[in-house]
C-alpha cells in the first residue's frame, strides 16, 4: 500500500495507490479509517471494487445513514423505509405529494431495494427520466445534510462509467481557522448559523422534481441552528460551513452575517486549502468527511455514473461522536442521535448517553 499526499487541501488528504480492496484483510481496512479520520479525504485509486465489496467495506466503519429518514418513518408511522416507498409507488393518499414525489425519486436512484447504495448519475432512461441523484446542471459547494444537527459524518463515492471528463472537487477549512488570531477564533466559536433550503442553490439547472426533494436531504427544517465551528470525528476542529444552506448568524443582520462570510469564504476558497480531483480511472473509491469539510461537481456528467454511501465512524472510534462545544447543542445532538438510531433500527453504534 502507498500513501502520498493530495496537493492542496492543507494539511491534510491522501491517495493511497497499490492496495486491493477486493481481497483487503479486516484489519488492513480499518487502518485505511484511521488514516482517513486524520486526513478528512483519502481517495483510494483503481480499486475494481464491485457494489456488493464496496458497500460491505464502508459498512465495517459504520451503517448508512439518512437523518431524514426517521423524520419520514415517525411522520407516517413506519419502522420500515421501504414500506414508505411502496406506499408511494401506490399513491397513497395519506401522504404528503411532496413526499410521495421524494420517495418515488428514492426508489429510482437507489442501486436496489437490498442495497445501500445511491446512484449519482447524468445518465436518463428512455423516457428521459434521471436514473441517478443530482442528474443535471451544476453542483455548487455543500455538504450532505447540512441543515440538520445529526448530519452524517461521512461520505464515500465509487466511480463507476464514463467519468473521465468530471471531478470531484473538496475544500477543508481548519487551517485557515486555526492561523486565525486568537481572539477571532473564539468569536467563531461561538457563532451559531440559521440555515435555509433555497431551491436552486446547490444544484442550479437541476428539473424541479429533483430540486423538491433535496430538500430532505439538504435543509428539511428552514431556521434550524447549528454552530458554525465543530469537530469531526477524528477531533478535527474547523468550520461547518455549507455556503448553499448557511442563510445568517444568530444574533446578526443579514448585512453583518455577509461581511464574516466574506472574511470566510476569502479564506478557505483558495488553492492552498482546494483539490479537484479529475478522474484518471472508472474505479476511484473518494472517501471524504462531510463534517468540516465541502465537496462539489465539475465537469461533463451526461453519461456519469458514480455509487454513493453515507455513513458513521463509529466502528473506528473508541467514544461515542459528539460534534459540537456548547448547550444546548450537544444535549440537542444527543436527543436526537439516539431517536435516529432508535427509529431507524441502526443496531451497532456507540450512542453518547441521554441526559
Amino acid at each position: 500500500m502507498k500513501i502520498s499526499k493530495i496537493p492542496g487541501l492543507g494539511r491534510f488528504g491522501v491517495f493511497i495507490d497499490d492496495v486491493n480492496l477486493q481481497t483487503i484483510t479486516h484489519d488492513e481496512w480499518m487502518e485505511i479509517g484511521k488514516i482517513h479520520l486524520e486526513s478528512l479525504v483519502t481517495i483510494i485509486r483503481n480499486t475494481n471494487l464491485t457494489h456488493e465489496r464496496y458497500s460491505s467495506l464502508i459498512a465495517k466503519w459504520g451503517e448508512n445513514r439518512y437523518s431524514y429518514d426517521a423524520t419520514l418513518l415517525k411522520k407516517y408511522n413506519e419502522s420500515n423505509f421501504f414500506a414508505l416507498i411502496m406506499r408511494a409507488l401506490n399513491d397513497d393518499a395519506t401522504m404528503e405529494p411532496r413526499d410521495v414525489e421524494y420517495f418515488k425519486m428514492v426508489q429510482r436512484i437507489m442501486l436496489n431495494s437490498n442495497s445501500s447504495i445511491i446512484k449519482v448519475s447524468g445518465q436518463k432512461d428512455e423516457n428521459g427520466k434521471p436514473l441517478g441523484l443530482f442528474a443535471e446542471g451544476e453542483l455548487l459547494w455543500h455538504s450532505n445534510e447540512s441543515g440538520s444537527l445529526t448530519h452524517v459524518p461521512g461520505v464515500s463515492l465509487l466511480a463507476v462509467e464514463n467519468v473521465i471528463g468530471s471531478a470531484t472537487g473538496f475544500v477543508t477549512t481548519t487551517d485557515w481557522y486555526e492561523s486565525q488570531s486568537d481572539a477571532f477564533r473564539s468569536e467563531l466559536d461561538e457563532m451559531i448559523c440559521i440555515h435555509e433550503f433555497s431551491p436552486g442553490k446547490i444544484n442550479p439547472g437541476l428539473n424541479e422534481v429533483q430540486d423538491s426533494i433535496m430538500y430532505g436531504n439538504m435543509c428539511p427544517v428552514n431556521g434550524i441552528e447549528i454552530p458554525l465551528v465543530i469537530q469531526s470525528p477524528g477531533g478535527i476542529r474547523g468550520l461547518h460551513y455549507s455556503v448553499n444552506t448557511i442563510s445568517s448568524i444568530k444574533g446578526m443582520s443579514r448585512e453583518e452575517s455577509e461581511k464574516i462570510f466574506s472574511i470566510i469564504n476569502d479564506g478557505i476558497f483558495t488553492e492552498n486549502n482546494i483539490y479537484d480531483h479529475w478522474y484518471q480511472s472508472n474505479s476511484d473509491l473518494c472517501l471524504f468527511d462531510n463534517t468540516i469539510t465541502l465537496h462539489r461537481r465539475l465537469g461533463d456528467i451526461k453519461k456519469r455514473l458514480c455509487y454513493r454511501c453515507q455513513f458513521d465512524y463509529t466502528d473506528l472510534q473508541s467514544e461515542p461522536y459528539i460534534p459540537y462545544f456548547q448547550e444546548p447543542y450537544i444535549s440537542k445532538y444527543i436527543q436526537n442521535i439516539n431517536d435516529i438510531v432508535t427509529t431507524v433500527g441502526i443496531k451497532n453504534f456507540k450512542l453518547p448517553e441521554l441526559k
